[in-house]
């Protein structure tokens, strides 16, 4: 039987007068979902519909222009802005016992980072590494204010979620603030296609991973061949989401904020049945909202508990490994030419090579 994901009204939280009560019920009930399986859908918040549909609008159109078209913007390997091509990602390669030999994944993605950045020290200083300049479609000039908006309207729900978690882990509310300030959060549009043929043994539309950072948000299409998560016990359950509402997990760098108070669990995005009768194109607007790159991740002072489980790691540093280490390396489950292409990733963080441990 499918989980259904709890739906948490973030309503009581946003309105100005919301009763103690109504907030603390809010409170235990983003906290009992995080500690239990790590995901929770989300509504009551401020994102308008109309952006919602529009923002997949905009990346419909992308995803269905010529392959000549969606290779102008071109992901430069390890840079991690623009397109990246079917069969070029393989995301449960980044994880510590993950299968290399596996296929990659059935998804071609879209990421933006972070753009109007001030022109300071802070920033130039690390614009080889989680600052690189976006890449945007020529064809489609449309694209750029409509993802824009939507990368705005999730970064400041990203902070209003912090805020939310810090009163549930008995912080003042603005604890996180100066630590996502400068965040190096990225936006990534899933377009997983219908499948044509059966896949590789092995092959889903994402392989088993957890997220790298603070927090996800997900605005997802409905059609079949979607998330499942594992469950402690080792199963695979599919999760089935309220129509409308975002679905929320937690990433590594909040497990570890946390001392696994909270879980960053395992999960994928399994394949359609080949004979579905129904139209199996799948889309996601994924915001993985990440820290600042010199921010130090260790275990919140109320989370201690019996002893703390992980040593401080600058989230830089361990975004960038990660991000490395999912891309799969030439072989025989390569099909891009351009994947053996390390360009633009420091040689520290190159997968294989051993990393210095300085924060990015």
């Amino acid at each position: 039987m499918a989980r259904t994901i709890p739906v948490i009204d973030l309503s009581a939280y946003f309105n100005p007068d919301r009763t103690t009560a109504d907030l603390h019920a809010l409170l235990e009930a983003v906290d009992a979902a995080l500690c239990d399986l790590g995901f929770l859908c989300i509504k009551g918040h401020p994102v308008p519909a109309a952006l919602v549909e529009a923002t997949q609008n905009e990346a419909i159109a992308f995803f269905d222009s010529p392959q000549m078209h969606k290779d102008g913007a071109l992901a430069r390997r390890y840079r991690s802005r623009g397109y990246t091509a079917l069969g070029d990602i393989a995301l449960s390669h980044a994880m510590p016992a993950g299968d290399r030999t596996l296929p990659a994944d059935l998804f071609e993605r879209y990421r933006i980072g972070p753009f109007d950045r001030p022109d300071d020290d802070y920033h130039q200083s690390r614009i080889e590494t989680v600052y690189p300049p976006n890449v945007w479609p020529a064809q489609q000039p449309s694209f750029q204010p409509v993802m824009q908006a939507w990368y705005r309207a999730m970064s400041t729900l990203s902070r209003d979620l912090m805020r939310i978690f810090a009163l549930v882990l008995g912080l003042p509310e603005r604890w996180f603030d100066d630590k996502i300030d400068r965040e190096m959060s990225s936006f990534c549009i899933n377009h997983y296609p219908a499948l044509a043929e059966p896949p590789a043994p092995g092959q889903l539309r994402a392989g088993p991973h957890t997220d790298y950072g603070t927090l996800t948000i997900v605005a997802p299409t409905d059609a079949p061949g979607g998330l499942q998560v594992r469950l402690r016990h080792g199963e695979w359950e599919d999760v089935t989401v309220e129509r409308g509402a975002f679905v929320v997990n937690i990433g590594d760098m909040m497990a570890q904020w946390t001392n696994d108070r909270w879980v960053s669990t395992l999960h994928r995005v399994a394949n359609p049945p080949l004979e579905a009768a129904v139209p199996t194109r799948r889309l996601s607007l994924v915001y993985f909202h990440q820290p600042n790159p010199d921010t130090q991740v260790e275990c919140i002072p109320s989370c201690v508990g019996t002893g703390v489980r992980y040593e401080p790691v600058a989230a830089g540093h361990y975004i960038l490994e990660k991000i490395a280490a999912h891309f799969p390396a030439p072989g025989p489950a390569a099909t891009s030419p351009a994947r053996a292409d390390h360009a633009g990733i420091p040689a520290e963080v190159q997968p294989g090579v051993s990393s210095s441990g300085q924060p990015a």
